[in-house]
């Protein structure tokens, strides 16, 4: 992606306004007149809605995924991280703001949102698990599935939860139970 100073200040925009009123409403120029850009520098920049959606979306994995990299050891066993993992994904999904703003308003972005990775354009699932899987492949012989599923696994199951405001299962249970699943 980009980094230039417009495309940073859109992004921030972007992902400011999905806070406060969604992305169903969301428009370019919005994003453009939050960030005191251009239409036309937005326009640049994304090309359009979805371009703006795919990028916030992008960086917004990459952000999460920074942030559940400093809460694991991938040293220690793999029923931990994947623990380690689950958990803290749960937690940084919890207190994002625009996730938890389309999670209560318009959870269909989050099951239907579609992302370019490489040449290949996947949905949200695939998309994490693939950047997931490297993290949990440490000790392949340990997994009861292939890392791809197994990464799948776990990124449907924080999404699921993370669906659900109220749960009997505490962060850690979740995480152990996915650790059982995939482990061993």
């Amino acid at each position: 992606m980009p980094t230039t100073r417009s495309f940073d200040a859109l992004l921030r925009s972007a992902v400011e306004l999905i806070a406060e009123r969604g992305v169903d409403t969301l428009t370019l120029s919005q994003v453009a007149a939050h960030a005191r850009v251009s239409r036309a520098t937005a326009y640049r920049e994304f090309g359009d809605k979805d371009g703006v959606i795919g990028a916030v979306a992008q960086h917004e994995i990459g952000l999460m995924l920074a942030a559940v990299q400093v809460d694991i050891d991938v040293s220690a066993d793999p029923a931990v991280v994947v623990e380690a993992i689950v958990g803290s994904a749960l937690r940084y999904l919890r207190g994002h703001a625009a996730f938890t703003y389309v999670r209560d308003h318009e959870p269909h972005w989050l099951l239907q949102a579609v992302l370019a990775v490489g040449e290949s354009r996947m949905d949200l699932v695939q998309t994490v698990a693939t950047l997931v899987a490297p993290a949990i492949a440490v000790d392949e012989r340990r997994l009861r599935l292939s890392a791809a599923q197994a990464a799948e696994v776990m990124v449907r199951t924080v999404l699921s939860h993370s669906l659900i405001e109220v749960s009997t299962l505490s962060d850690a249970e979740v995480g152990a139970t996915v650790a059982r699943a995939i482990i061993a």
